[in-house]
């Protein structure tokens, strides 16, 4: 018996690459053998300590071995197994028996839990995921301690083998959506799983619509309220965000700030949020339509003597530029972050105005246009935002009036024909549903969780 357990760990050796961090143990007690494989990268020392001292005391005393301190998983088939101990478990081999047991002994090296950088909460919680799958599991079931939360979990990429989680609450999920999500994920084509985007590209396909088909968040309070109301939560390994399925667009302009505020204050806050992220849309164009047009506004830029393409460029330049310091700050070391704001005086200041780069009645509309977008929770829908204002604002250029509502009117057509799991992308106005209205305009309790 022990020939055939030496086999087996030789057929281990063999299909993995010589590794520093691939440890192979031997233990002989009381004439009981065994082989401990595991990576000491991701492993628990500890844990394997433990282990190793469970094995010491039931096999000194003539007892059945047990394994300590839980958590075991006896696998027969060798890919499944090297596939776990890659994960983090520790494998042991028996003399008597033929099996992999896989045993709980992964310790992931993480980051300090702390509160996500995008969307930040007064008054809510303070804690957000971060790239450890158990972790983010964990914080979840922290605020949702019911025996009818089920979470499953699979592993994806040929290569990467990434652990994918989704977490439902039984009786209360939407049926149409989980059967949906689960029969794409079975029969997802191979391909590797780094991160949560390649994860929904390799459910949901791949689209120039820049619209998101699902809600992301750092927020384990977020998707403990949405797990509530019906939802399924897809945590995926290395990454410190959730996918919420499924969404629409009204679904990712609520904040947190919503569920910690007295009603009307949660009505009023949402109101002016909506109102600037229509701004951060159709302001700008519809000005460059009103200018071109030759409509007085309340600015004072001379409506004689426009000159398109200049305008035009004037107006460009300042959006990108503002773009381009949005990058830089995401980007640029912490030690540095200070020269950002030197370097912003310039070319966004009186000196780039005086130059003629643009004007100041510009700068006033780009400002307002940018700070609509910053008031937009979800960073992928203000991006696409972004995107078709600028779209929208060249249809306003060159054709005026016209211009602008055919570019609107086109932009509402995307968004009705955008592809979500179940929902068209702007419910519950289109189809209009009053449940739904209410519990996103009015913030309904938490426990309404049916759609209509």
């Amino acid at each position: 018996m022990k020939a055939s357990m030496d086999r087996r760990c030789q057929e281990m050796k063999a299909q993995l690459a010589s590794s520093f961090d691939v440890v192979y143990r031997s233990i002989t007690i009381e004439g009981k053998h065994a082989y401990l494989i595991f990576l000491s990268s991701l492993s628990d020392p500890s844990l394997l300590s433990d282990l190793v001292e469970g094995f010491v005391i039931t096999a000194s005393n003539g007892l059945a071995i047990t394994f300590y301190p839980g958590a075991v998983t006896t696998v027969y088939d060798r890919q499944e197994a090297l596939v776990n101990m890659l994960s983090g478990q520790c494998l042991v081999l028996l003399e008597e028996s033929e099996a992999y047991y896989c045993i709980e002994t992964r310790s992931y090296p993480s980051r300090q839990n702390g509160e996500p950088s995008v969307e930040k909460s007064v008054r809510g919680a303070h804690d957000g995921f971060v790239e450890n799958i158990i972790f983010n599991v964990g914080l979840i079931r922290r605020r949702i301690r019911d025996p009818q939360l089920c979470v499953k979990i699979a592993k994806k990429g040929s290569k990467t083998k990434t652990d994918i989680a989704y977490l439902y609450l039984e009786k209360l999920v939407d049926v149409d959506v989980l059967e949906d999500f689960e029969h794409r994920l079975r029969d997802m084509q191979e391909c590797e799983i780094i991160n949560e985007r390649n994860l929904c590209e390799a459910l949901y396909g791949k689209t120039w619509n820049p619209y998101p088909h699902v809600r992301y968040s750092e927020r384990p309070d977020i998707c403990a309220i949405h797990l509530l109301q019906g939802y399924v939560i897809v945590l995926c390994d290395n990454s410190p965000s959730a996918m919420i399925l499924p969404t629409t667009f009204f679904e990712q302009t609520k904040q947190m700030e919503e569920y910690t505020q007295t009603t009307l204050v949660a009505l009023f806050t949402r109101m002016l949020r909506l109102i600037g992220i229509a701004f951060s849309l159709y302001l700008l164009p519809l000005w460059i339509a009103l200018v071109v047009d030759q409509n007085p506004t309340m600015l004072q830029l001379p409506m004689h003597d426009i000159r398109l393409y200049e305008f035009g460029f004037q107006i460009i330049f300042a959006d990108v530029v503002v773009e381009w310091l949005r990058q830089s700050l995401i980007h640029t070391p912490t030690v540095l972050s200070g020269i950002m704001s030197f370097v912003a005086v310039f070319v966004l200041g009186d000196m780039a105005v005086e130059l003629g780069a643009y004007t100041k009645e510009i700068l006033i509309m780009i400002a307002l246009c940018n700070i609509g977008n910053l008031l937009t929770p979800s960073y992928e829908l203000s991006l696409a935002n972004k995107l078709f204002r600028i779209l929208i604002g060249l249809c306003a250029l060159y054709f005026g009036t016209s211009g602008f509502c055919f570019a609107v009117l086109v932009h509402i057509s995307i968004l009705l024909s955008t592809k979500t799991i179940k929902y068209p992308y702007l419910y519950p106005f289109i189809p209009f549903s009053w449940k739904e209205f209410k519990r996103i305009w009015l913030g309904d309790p938490i426990r309404i969780h049916k759609k209509s």
